[in-house]
């Protein structure tokens, strides 16, 4: 990561370098062009009115011919700085907007109507952009309606097996089944509807409350949102792993 980041912040500080230097010579450029033909101007204009062929006016109309086209050549420089800056910013979006991902439903994908029956059969799943194992040879059976609380250092795995339950990656080994059905059989769309998650990093985007309670619920009702629908209590079970 120290690497990544060094050649990351070369690469910026070169092509900042390089920009101050051409906007450092273009600028000043323009302007010495434009001193020297208002000044070429005024030069040839009192020669000719010397001898008159013209008059003082014409002198004034050619410098303020000069004038008004000052900021159309000093903005050609400005206006290409700015869509070179917008040209670099685009492709980061675009390196964002055409990434692929790696987790695709397969050919014979269900959709399935899960019950919350979820059974981790041996897992094992090393991190492929690390290689750090954060799961070693995991079982857990979980039945519909019970209430499970994974505890654990930081570095443990939990975080990962939520993820795992996600299909946010594919384990290495053992299986991973909601209901009897495998997760990699299970249509992709179909299963993230049905599971809710909070993650640690909470964003919140810029707007109101509601709306970034609903995100994702196409349907959602506003009165859901503050009136509950239901006064009766589930009791559940709650297991406790270490």
């Amino acid at each position: 990561m120290l690497n990544f980041f060094k050649k990351n912040s070369e690469d910026y500080r070169h092509n900042a370098l390089s920009l101050a230097k051409t906007e450092a010579i273009y600028f000043p450029s323009m302007a010495l062009l434009i001193g020297i033909s208002t000044l070429m101007t005024v030069m040839v204009g009192a020669l000719m009115v010397g001898r008159n062929e013209i008059s003082i006016g014409v002198i004034a109309e050619f410098v303020l011919y000069i004038q008004m086209l000052t900021f159309p050549v000093s903005a050609i420089g400005w206006t290409a700085s700015m869509t070179q800056r917008a040209a670099t910013s685009q492709k980061r979006i675009n390196e964002f907007l055409l990434q692929q991902t790696a987790i695709k439903n397969s050919e014979n994908s269900i959709l399935a109507n899960l019950q919350g029956n979820i059974d981790f059969n041996n897992v094992s799943f090393t991190y492929p952009h690390t290689g750090i194992q954060a799961i070693k040879n995991f079982s857990l059976q979980i039945k519909a309606g019970e209430k499970i609380a994974i505890i654990g250092k930081t570095g443990a795995g939990k975080s990962t097996i939520v993820q795992l339950l996600l299909r946010m990656y594919d384990i290495q080994q053992g299986s991973i089944t909601y209901d009897g059905i495998s997760v990699p059989d299970i249509d992709l769309n179909s299963l993230r509807q049905q599971i809710s998650y909070i993650p640690q990093d909470i964003f919140l985007f810029s707007d109101t409350i509601a709306n970034n309670i609903k995100f994702g619920l196409n349907n959602a009702l506003m009165s859901r949102l503050y009136k509950p629908q239901s006064k009766q209590v589930y009791t559940t079970k709650l297991k406790v792993f270490r």
